[in-house]
């Protein structure tokens, strides 16, 4: 009995009605080669429990049926160890004295109809928790693509939010990519970083409907909502979120000059003419990395190799070579280290200067300014050990 126990934890089962068959070597498992180079850990055993009451008739079966043959079936259990495992099993048929109807032993550990039983497709779920696809889901457990997604997509149907949960104090809300072409937010616990919802839908309509589902007493409790500048989604905010000061972290504060650079960067690439013989655009292209680093983490003491032009050049005169032909990517530049040195001396002090003294030069610098201008004051928020443009309500 107590080998009979060892095989169900191996296997993930729990039911001990299911007898598992031991061959004279005693072996409780074999190797079986499949047709698509994939060795398969087979199981076999039995499970004769009758049940309580006849599914047709609902007549007590305790001492009203009789055996009717056996079905066998060959079920999925979890992957174990890359291999591919499955349990044989043969299942007692009985037939009610009452109705004449036919039916076959039941386990809770399988599922109605079904070849995929309840540790399999909890390993399944607890695996599309992590950020990985169905492909190597499937692959992890043994599966086909498609029906990992059949699987995933029917239990996604059911789920239902859990809108009684109280929402943390600092609430992070951001559009995330799900999957290929389709777009959605995320709200996180701002405290925790933990995941409160990934809703597949961003626009205004959805998110209202969405976050109306959570009682106006428990948004009213949300103090700071973490968000990005750009998103489309501030009006329904701010009117959800009534007690809330919506500010921005310092990521999208950098990530939206660094976008300034980079479309900057393309930009004179495109102009160039003679690419094949001209260095700007050789060291722009296959360098572009470098134009992004905070000036405080380049050597500007040594020299350095810089692909495309092949050569080593002191950092301070390759930007030199950009500079003089490109004056306003200079401009460019000197902001985004602006925000890259407020952001690593947590104070906005300087780069708040520099917003107000900023001349509009026709790059994308100049919507990045006016966006910044956009969320004022520049204040601290202490519980958060954290700085922000804080966008305050009228």
């Amino acid at each position: 009995m107590s080998i009979n126990n060892s095989i169900l934890r191996s296997a993930g089962l729990t039911d001990k009605s299911i007898k598992f068959l031991i061959d004279e070597n005693g072996e409780f498992n074999h190797t079986i080669h499949n047709d698509k180079h994939d060795d398969t850990l087979m199981l076999y055993g039995e499970l004769s429990r009758f049940p309580e009451r006849c599914p047709y008739c609902g007549f007590p079966m305790e001492s009203n049926y009789y055996h009717n043959g056996t079905d066998e079936v060959r079920l999925s259990l979890p992957s174990t160890n890359g291999f591919k495992q499955e349990l044989t099993l043969t299942k007692q048929r009985f037939q009610c004295l009452n109705c004449y109807g036919t039916c076959t032993s039941i386990s809770p550990d399988f599922i109605e109809n079904s070849k995929i039983t309840k540790p399999l497709w909890k390993q399944i779920f607890d695996l599309a928790k992590q950020d990985i696809s169905e492909k190597l889901i499937a692959h992890i457990t043994r599966l086909s693509t498609s029906k990992v997604h059949v699987i995933i997509s029917a239990s996604a149907s059911d789920y239902v939010t859990d809108t009684t949960q109280q929402l943390p104090n600092v609430v992070c809300i951001d559009e995330v990519k799900y999957r290929k072409g389709h777009f959605g937010f995320e709200i996180l616990n701002g405290n925790t970083s933990e995941f409160i919802e990934i809703y597949p839908q961003r626009d205004n309509k959805s998110i209202r409907q969405y976050l109306s589902q959570f009682s106006l007493k428990n948004r009213q409790k949300v103090e700071i909502v973490v968000m990005d500048m750009n998103a489309g989604y501030q009006a329904p905010i701010r009117e959800l979120f009534p007690n809330a000061i919506i500010v921005v972290d310092r990521f999208h504060i950098v990530q939206l000059a660094m976008k300034a650079v980079q479309s900057e960067r393309i930009k004179i690439q495109r102009e160039l003419s003679d690419k094949n013989h001209n260095r700007v655009y050789k060291l722009l292209k296959s360098n572009w990395k470098f134009f992004l680093k905070a000036e405080r983490n380049i050597d500007t003491s040594n020299t350095k190799w810089f692909r495309g032009v092949n050569e080593y050049m002191y950092p301070q005169d390759a930007l030199q070579l950009v500079f003089k032909d490109f004056p306003n990517f200079k401009t460019v530049y000197d902001v985004y280290q602006s925000v890259l040195d407020a952001r690593f001396n947590h104070t906005f002090t300087p780069l708040e200067l520099l917003i107000n003294n900023y001349k509009n030069n026709k790059t994308e610098m100049d919507t990045v300014i006016k966006t910044y201008k956009k969320w004022s004051p520049v204040n601290k928020i202490d519980n958060l050990n954290r700085d922000f443009f804080v966008l305050c309500h009228d």
